[in-house]
């Protein structure tokens, strides 16, 4: 006969194991499609999806530990991650990325090392084009302009900010603007996944092209953002892999 005292006694001593509760961080990310990357957008009912989902999903996952990813504009990112302090995390980030705002606020930010680094330059419907070539640019909004600064001091250059990067590509089919500021990798993918179209976009390798690091940053939690440096090193092969699943270019 089976000793019911006894088999509720264990139960209780076995289940505080089980529920051992998992820590929880907020990772603030942009609230763009800026595929193969990432996807924050918010479009098929999904709020974030992509490489870098699944990267930081990867670390969270052998570290026990939870992440909770908050979608905002880049601007207002920033100030939930500087001033507000309302998230753990911020993921992509860089100490080249707006500069004269984290000085002005003087936050000890800790940086991951690289978790990718990323191809960014002029496209342009026209191929072999010069810097002179682009009267009006399009980018990403609250994304720096990183390696053309003889771009941006030219006199009258138009610049047009978007939170859509297929508007974006659109704007240039459309000869609204001259030249569009976005990766090789989310080129190459959202031409491929969204327009259908004989007109091709030639992404300017002559020109200035800026090598930018995807980095994992934070204010409160130093210690993971140094774990998350030793997941990357011991993970490479892994880390591989999801690039090649999400078809980043090898340059």
């Amino acid at each position: 006969m089976i000793n019911t005292l006894a088999l509720v006694s264990g139960l209780i001593t076995i289940s505080p194991v089980l529920a051992q509760p998992t820590e929880k961080y907020v990772i603030g990310v942009e609230n763009i499609e800026y595929l193969p990357y990432y996807d924050g957008s918010g479009t098929n009912k999904r709020d974030y999806f992509g490489f870098s989902k699944e990267l930081l999903e990867l670390f969270a996952k052998q570290q026990n530990i939870k992440f909770e990813f908050y979608t905002l504009p880049i601007p207002r990112l920033y100030k939930e991650f500087i001033e507000h302090h309302h998230v753990d995390f911020k993921y992509p980030d860089n100490p080249n990325w707006q500069v004269s705002y984290k000085n002005q606020h003087q936050q000890d930010i800790n940086y991951s090392v690289p978790s990718l680094v990323t191809h960014t330059g002029i496209a342009s419907l026209k191929d072999n084009i010069k810097l002179e070539d682009c009267k009006s640019l399009a980018k990403v909004r609250g994304f720096t302009l990183q390696g053309l600064e003889k771009l941006t001091s030219m006199p009258g250059l138009q610049v047009l900010e978007n939170d859509n990067v297929i508007e974006m590509i659109y704007l240039l089919h459309k000869e609204r603007v001259d030249c569009i500021y976005i990766s090789h990798d989310v080129l190459k993918y959202n031409i491929e996944e969204f327009f259908d179209t004989p007109v091709p976009v030639f992404f300017q390798h002559q020109l200035p092209v800026d090598h930018q690091a995807f980095m994992l940053s934070s204010i409160k939690h130093p210690q993971l953002v140094k774990k998350f440096n030793v997941f990357l090193k011991d993970n490479e092969n892994a880390i591989e892999e999801l690039k090649q699943k999400h078809n980043f270019i090898v340059e």
